[in-house]
């Protein structure tokens, strides 16, 4: 048999190249903000392209030049004023806060976004669209973004003496300053909640040690410890879903007997034994659940051996004679 002669081999097509962005130059000319970019000159000082929309960094004192040259040439909408904390980005350097500007304009149906760098103040451009006087207070509400000339800048969505900016990387995620406006009878001004003043679980409450002070000089907020009274005894009766032994904890079961339970957990730690010695409801009659009760206690976050309020006072007595043995 004769064997059919094969085609000569190619090599395989390279792939194509990936794309190279456009140069500045290049999106300067671009139809839809050619006018524009034009009248505002070398204020635009970078650019990029991303899902097709165009980016234009701005020279922050020119900004409101820049935006009353867009708003000319058709882009009369401001959609949108926000601002963006940077302090926590990976390798940034450079400004901590940058301002962006979303434009539309309905006769090129399409959008162009304004970008300034800033480390606290740009001029407003109030003047240029009304509506920037609402997007600029809230930016200055969250971010403590200042702009310049505004007509009233003041907050918009906190309250005036509201510590610090929430949107701020640097705020703390859980909160402060819940109430010193609306209750100055518990709250001193500029204050949080502290432990016990707002009947929540002791470890939902943040505390700061020390003098009330203003946002910004105070320590970091702290899961509220210390001494407290039991809030909620009502709930005393109450065997919660968790009150069940597991193999870490095999005492904590609340139809065990206290000797029982107490042999269970003899070879533990401090923490263990006084685990033990609770009621194991898991009511929060005290505050925590029995685990955390214990724990406050061998932590020394609470001295008040009186809180389990279902033990009664064999839980007490036990709680006493461990804590007296250690």
């Amino acid at each position: 048999m004769t064997e059919t002669p094969q085609p000569p081999h190619k090599p395989a097509a390279a792939a194509p190249a990936a794309p190279v962005g456009r140069s500045l130059d290049e999106i300067r000319r671009d139809p839809l903000i050619a006018g524009a970019a034009e009248r505002a000159g070398d204020a635009i000082t970078a650019a990029k392209e991303f899902a097709g929309e165009i980016t234009l960094t701005v020279d922050r004192n020119r900004i409101v030049d820049v935006c009353r040259a867009f708003k000319d040439d058709g882009f009369n909408y401001l959609v949108d004023l926000t601002g963006s904390d940077y302090s926590k980005y990976p390798n940034h350097s450079g400004p901590r806060f940058a301002v962006a500007y979303t434009l539309y304009s309905f006769r090129k149906n399409n959008r162009v976004r304004l970008k300034v760098w800033t480390d606290e103040a740009v001029p407003s451009v109030s003047g240029v669209w009304k509506t920037a006087n609402w997007h600029e207070r809230e930016t200055w509400d969250m971010y403590g973004i200042r702009f310049d000339g505004h007509p009233n800048l003041e907050r918009i969505l906190m309250w005036e003496g509201f510590n610090g900016f929430p949107l701020r990387k640097d705020f703390p995620i859980r909160g402060i300053d819940t109430g010193a406006r609306i209750y100055p009878e518990v709250f001193p001004e500029g204050g949080g909640p502290k432990a016990g003043s707002t009947g929540k679980d002791v470890k939902d409450v943040n505390i700061y040690q020390g003098e009330w002070n203003r946002y910004g000089t105070w320590p970091p907020a702290q899961i509220a410890g210390g001494e407290k009274q039991a809030p909620n005894p009502e709930l005393a009766g109450v065997v919660a879903e968790t009150a069940k032994p597991t193999e870490e904890a095999p005492w904590h079961d609340p139809e065990k007997p206290l000797a029982e339970r107490m042999d269970l957990a003899k070879n533990g730690g401090l923490k263990d034994r006084l685990f033990a010695a609770m009621a194991q409801t898991d009511c929060t009659a005290c505050g925590w659940d029995c685990e955390g009760y214990a724990e406050a206690i061998a932590k020394g976050e609470t001295k008040d051996l009186t809180l389990c309020v279902p033990g009664e006072a064999e839980t007490e007595s036990m709680l006493k004679k461990l804590m007296g043995a250690n």
